[in-house]
Order: C-alpha cells, then structure tokens, then sequence
C-alpha cells in the first residue's frame, strides 16, 4: 500500500486532541436519586476535570478516535496494489470530445486521470509509466516517470478536446516506444466508443491492448446534428436536424441566431434514437446563422459540446477570368456560362499593355497565344510550338486523333469522351510536374502541372476543328478546369470538422493570408507560399483572408463539433467485436490494478458517525 499525500499525517493530531477533551473535561449527568446516598458515585465524574488522571473508557471515545483515524488515513491517499506482475505500463488516455461529458461532479476525463495516477502509484520499484494522450493525433504527456507527482503535474495540463478519438496512432507512437521496454502493459483509459485498426499483428510497430479501463456512467446525449442554408425566394432558409443518441426521451428548445440578431426558437421532443428537423424560413441573405440547443433538464444530455452549430452561405465572391483570343466564340460562351464568374476579353496587343500594370485577373486563358504568361493561374488553349513553360514542350499539330483519358485525373471527373472528333490537336512532351490528362495513341493532349505555387493547364485542341464544343462533355470539362486552376472559396469547405487537416489553394496574386479564430484573435499563415494544412481544434467560426492587390477575398468557415461516434455515449470495449456483450467481463476491476481507498474511508466514517449518533442519543 502507498500513499498519494503522505505528508498529511499530521492531521493525525487529532487522536491526542479528542484524549485531552475526555481528560480534562468533565462529562457530568444529571440523575434525580432518593438518597444523598448515591452522591458519592456521582462526585467521581468531577475527578476527571482534573489533569492526568486515568481514562475511563467510553464506546463514543472509541467511536470519535477511529472516525479520526480514518479521516486521517483517507486524507493521506491511500492505495491499494493487487497482485500484478513486474513491467513497466504505456497508458493510452482518451482525450476525445465525449470525455468532457458529465460524471458527478466532473467529467469523465477527471475520472480518467484519477485512474491513470492509480496506475502510477501502483507501480513496483524500477517500473515506469508512460502516457500518450490522443484523440485524432497522439502525444506524449509523460514518459518514463516513476514519480506519482510528476505524473500528477503532467497529466494535470490536458484537457478534453473537441475532436474524434482515433486510438490507431497512439497505438503505433506505443509501439516505437514499447521496444524500450521488458514486455510493457499497454492501458487504454477511455469511455470507449473507440474503433481499434485492424490486422494490428501485421505492423512493424503495432501492439495490442492489454487493459481498458472504462470511464463513464449513463448515455443520455441530444446534438444538433446538422445545420443547412438554402435560397428562398430573396432570402434564405435555415433547416437544423437534432437527433437524440440517449436510451431516454428528450426534449427542449432550439434557439436560432441570424448574425448578432435573435430568430426565433422552436420547442422538440424526441424519442430514442429519433430525429427531429425544424425550419427557419424568410431569413436575410448572406448572413451567418447559429443554432444553440437547451434541454428541459440537465440530466437528459450529458455533453453539451455538440450542443451549438454554425452555417455559411453560399460564397458570393466572383473569379475573374481573361479570356486572350483573336476571335474565339465557343471559349467566350462557354465562359460566360460558368457560375461564379466574371469574364473578361482582350486581344494579344491588349493583353501585353496589361501586363505591364496591376494583373488583377484571377484566371488567364491564352488562346493561340505563344506570349508571355502572366501571374496567377493559366489555361493555354491550342499552344504555338515552343516551350512556352519549363517541363512542358509543344510539337507540330497530328491529324490522327483519338481521345482517350488519363485514369485519376482530376480535370475529367463526370466527363465523356466518347465519340468525340477532334481533326487537329499539337503533341505535347510533358516533364517533371506535369500530370497527363487526355492522350491519342500515347502522345499526351491535355495536361496540368502546379509550378512554383501556382496552377498551369494545357489543351492542345484546335477547338475549331473539333466537335468538343458541342458535346456535353465541353462545359463539364471547363468546369472542372476552371475549378482546379483556382479553388472556389480558397479550397476550404463551409463545415469543417475539429481535428480535421484542411489544405488552403489561395490565389497565386495572394501575397498574404490571415486566419481569424472565432475569438477574432489573428495568426498569419503565409507567406511563405504555400501555406501549410490548417487544423482547426476549437469550435466556432473562422475567417481565412487573403490578401491580393487592390483587394482581399474572405473565407467564413464554420467549425462544428458534432460525431455521431462522439455523441454515442455507450461505454463499450473496443477490444470487443461482438459489441456490448460480456463487456463486464472484461473491464472488472483488473487484479493489477492499484484500487484508491479514500471514497471507502470516508462512507466508512460516515457510517462511524451515524452509529456515535445513536449512542450520544440513547446517553451511553
């Protein structure tokens, strides 16, 4: 048995402190007798007023000395170590969103980290401990330590987050580390809920799980599950799914806010596993909205973190696209046509006179043109022969042609390329960075390369001696170009999720990039250029901006915690496969487990007092 507060025995001076009150202080009772007789008993009693003299025993001294005493022993943390064999231990500690559920008075994580300090005091001499929290990334928080306090301060600074667990990580960081070790004992500490990889076996660096401890009592949960904007009429309207993942009915109240302004609220009632969507119609255009949920009791959702949900609307920022020609009218049209865009046209004169000042075109098509590129993404339609770009070398025009596509090119999802007739298209010798799209006959047509941070694209196709325009395969093709030369909304999507790796295509005029957390706190992502992945780990909106000349563009993005995994409060056994069944069997009290005695000290005193009740009111 160890202690986890040793020093707190001094408290233990409180034995000789109740002996002294029952020395030194006179316990008299009051008796009617018939007879002066009987007073020389009574006068006995008076005696112990005075010091020193001998104790007379007493079922409530003995009572108050033992409820002291294990007052005492409870407040000194005492643990108690079941047989186990001799290894040092890996503790898996899950720092996933459902572990900031409720738990008494806490949470599950306090749960949890009282479980790993019982872990740590329960170790024999020269065994260590080492602990890796993780949630969708794994990290070390201690290692090696045999100290109970060290581990104490260690696992004292992680907190809960809000993303999804993914044990698969942390499990192979365990295994790098475990070749260390004399045969560790790898523990998952986790309210489960957790999907373990599978075939860990063939790995260089896997290994099992030896141990899970559960944490967590109860699985009452509701969440806002999603939140939809869509155009009506001249506004738009809002649409929010709560689903209740709990074994119990519940109910409450959703609150809308449109921006800083209130909407309205709408009351639900849900059943088991049941879904519920409510509709907010007649909103602003263009504006944010949030959705706040509030049950009618507290005990009917234990995790309030998937409890809020925001909504962007459709991005309104329109790309400007210059289309260079002598005269090409299906490129024109087709141009036009695109969604969110805004085209522009110039001949080749023009164009030189404008390279020469401000470029403020997002996208540049050059149609036959052999002239110098300009910034930001390009399209080069039917290329002169030359070498107008590094890698890339374009060949006399072929006659003999026959379009076939490249497989896993981005630039051809949804598009067919069947009995399309193409009488003139130039060979293209494509070099390192260059990806083929199209081919005939093994010569490449079409190609894109990202050179130097920005994006090029190339079509060897004379479109005027081709039927492509004419197919439906044209528009979706230029579509999907057009989208890959510059990501609508910097290439991040309106709903990200916490933990998640989101890769921002800012336009290549961008000479900055700017990110503003829902607390409006900024953090400059680039330059450098590219930028690198963002990983958004709190909730909230977010803004990317990016900074060109002569303007910025701005990206909202919402960042809601919801996971159907993590609002499944279950406490299940990963390491099961058949699911909730024998699961008891498996995560009882381990024999190598250290077990604290404080909570069974203190309901033993408590038991204590209420018997020194019973014998104070009956005067023994």
């Amino acid at each position: 048995m160890t202690f986890y507060h040793p020093w707190l025995f001094w408290l233990a001076l409180t034995l000789p402190a109740i002996l002294a009150l029952y020395i030194l202080r006179p316990r008299r009772r009051q008796t009617v007798v018939p007879s002066t007789l009987l007073w020389r008993p009574a006068a006995f009693g008076m005696e112990a007023s005075r010091p020193w003299q001998r104790l007379q025993s007493s079922l409530l001294l003995w009572l108050q000395l033992l409820a002291a005493s294990l007052l005492v022993l409870a407040a000194a943390g005492p643990v108690w170590h079941g047989a186990t064999a001799s290894g040092s231990t890996i503790v898996l500690l899950d720092t996933s969103a459902s572990m900031g559920a409720a738990l008494g008075g806490g949470t599950r994580f306090d749960r949890a980290r009282e479980e790993v300090l019982a872990l740590a005091a329960g170790l024999r001499k020269d065994d260590t401990i080492t602990v890796i929290a993780f949630d969708s990334q794994p990290g070390v928080v201690v290692r090696d330590s045999d100290d109970v306090e060290e581990v104490r301060r260690a696992v004292d600074k992680v907190k809960p987050g809000a993303c999804e667990g993914d044990p698969g990580p942390a499990l192979s960081l365990a295994g790098a580390l475990a070749g260390q070790y004399d045969n560790p004992r790898v523990v998952l500490v986790s309210d489960g809920g957790l999907a373990l990889p599978d075939d860990r076996a063939d790995e260089d660096d896997a290994i099992p799980v030896d141990e899970f401890i559960p944490v967590g009592d109860g699985d009452a949960s509701v969440a806002i599950a999603a939140i939809n904007l869509r155009s009506a009429g001249s506004g738009q309207a809002a649409q929010v799914a709560v689903v209740n993942h709990g074994s119990r009915p519940a109910s409450g109240l959703v609150s809308l806010m449109k921006g800083n302004y209130p909407a309205g609220s709408q009351k639900w009632h849900l059943d088991p596993g049941k879904t519920c969507y409510l509709l907010w119609a007649d909103l602003p255009r263009d504006v944010t909205v949030q959705a706040l949920l509030k049950t009618d009791s507290p005990g009917m959702d234990l995790l309030e973190l998937d409890n809020q949900a925001w909504a962007v609307p459709e991005e309104r920022m329109k790309r400007k696209i210059l289309l260079v020609t002598n005269g090409n009218v299906f490129m024109e049209r087709a141009l036009t046509l695109l969604p969110g865009s805004e085209v522009y046209l110039a001949d080749t004169a023009r164009y030189e006179i404008m390279l020469r000042g401000d470029y403020p075109y997002d996208i540049t098509v050059l149609d036959g043109v052999a002239g110098p590129l300009p910034p930001g993404a390009v399209l080069l339609l039917d290329p002169p022969a030359g070498s107008p770009v590094p890698g890339l070398s374009v060949g006399a025009a072929d006659n003999l042609i026959s379009l076939a596509p490249v497989t896993g090119s981005p630039l051809l999802a949804h598009v067919d390329l069947a009995d399309i007739n193409v009488r003139e298209a130039r060979v293209l010798r494509v070099g390192e960075g260059w990806r083929p799209d199209i081919k005939s006959g093994g010569q490449v047509l079409f190609a894109h390369a990202e050179l130097d941070g920005r994006r090029l694209a190339v079509w060897s196709v004379n479109l005027h001696r081709s039927d492509l325009p004419l197919r439906p395969a044209f528009p979706v093709l230029l579509q999907n170009t057009m989208d890959w030369l510059l990501t609508p909304g910097l290439g991040v999507p309106k709903l990200v999720r916490p933990g998640q790796e989101v890769k921002i295509m800012p336009s290549p005029l961008s000479h900055r990039l700017v990110l503003e957390d829902a607390g409006g706190e900024a953090q400059e992502l680039a330059p450098p250029f590219p930028p690198a992945s963002w990983m958004p780990t709190g909730l909230g909106l977010y803004r990317l901006i990016s900074y060109r000349a002569g303007g910025s563009t701005v990206r909202e993005v919402a960042v809601n915690a919801y996971s159907a995994l993590e609002a499944d409060l279950r406490v299940l056994d990963p390491r099961d496969t058949a699911g909730a069944a024998g699961r008891d069997e498996q995560t009882g009290s381990p024999s190598g487990r250290a077990l604290p005695l404080a909570r069974w000290l203190a309901l033993s005193v408590l038991l204590i007092i209420m018997v020194e009740w019973g014998v104070a009111s009956r005067g023994r």
